[in-house]
């Protein structure tokens, strides 16, 4: 096979860019986490809301606010939606609809089917001793977030804190994955490619594609310029080598998918 030269690595990979919308989406660019920290803490109730601007474009995807009923007798936390139909929680309904208080590295994405529009995190149950709340107490716990941009899913996680009371709750950070559909851990922090998937390496070489420091059960996809899959299986081993005798000269796309978590990197080779 003849060597490609900086020149015609070069061209190729013009000729990619060319032909990048034609590949369904694929670029070299992993799920990014786009992380805030609310500095100070902000912390509602009574006539205190909070409105969650997961993406921070202006417009709240979810409001959390605190309240009351029948003159004080019964406290209670609650989020809703906010008028955004498309936008969820992740929880259970065994009566009434109570989010789930997930722990740190919990995994939020699209293989879960329990979204609802709002629901109480701490209403009477929590302090009267019956019914199903979540969030009696609760100290660092984490929403589990699905909301749209632009009319794709995302999805993403708000930290709370919510009184045993249920007359009050503080917000202390959120995150979301930028990349549509993709999955996130609670309390996930850092990019994709930064942190499932953030030392693999994959070497181009002629008649093969290295694959080193893979996740314990991986996924993988080789594409061609087209967006067409020529080759793909799964791997449970930290490395190995994906045999390519059969490929032309030319630039390609490696996908590779974490099984556990769901994430994903791609990345181009020039072979």
């Amino acid at each position: 096979m003849k060597k490609i030269t900086s020149k015609n690595f070069s061209k190729k990979l013009a000729n990619y860019g060319a032909l990048s919308l034609a590949i369904a989406g694929l670029t070299d660019v992993s799920g990014q986490i786009i992380y805030t920290d609310v500095d100070p803490d902000f912390t509602g109730g009574g006539l205190i809301d909070y409105s969650l601007d997961l993406d921070n474009d202006g417009n709240a995807d979810f409001n959390i606010d605190a309240g009351t009923l029948n003159a004080g007798a019964y406290n209670f936390v609650q989020i809703n939606n906010a008028s955004n139909s498309s936008n969820s929680i992740l929880g259970s309904q065994p009566s009434y609809i109570y989010p789930f208080a997930l722990d740190n590295g919990a995994i939020i994405s699209s293989g879960q089917s329990t979204f609802y529009s709002g629901g109480t995190l701490n209403f009477a149950s929590c302090y009267l001793g019956v019914g199903d709340s979540n969030w009696c107490g609760a100290t660092d716990k984490y929403l589990g977030l699905r909301f749209q941009i632009a009319g794709s899913t995302h999805y993403g996680w708000a930290k709370l804190d919510v009184s045993e009371s249920g007359d009050s709750f503080t917000v202390k950070e959120y995150a979301y994955n930028a990349t549509a559909g993709e999955a996130i851990e609670a309390g996930q922090t850092l990019s994709v490619d930064q942190f499932a998937l953030n030392n693999v390496r994959i070497v181009g070489l002629n008649n093969s594609i290295g694959l080193y420091n893979l996740p314990e059960n991986t996924n993988y996809n080789v594409y061609d310029i087209s967006g067409k899959s020529i080759l793909n299986g799964s791997i449970n081993n930290n490395s190995y080598i994906i045999e390519a005798k059969r490929l032309s000269q030319g630039v390609y796309i490696v996908e590779l998918e974490d099984v556990y978590t769901n994430s994903v990197i791609r990345k181009k080779i020039v072979l």
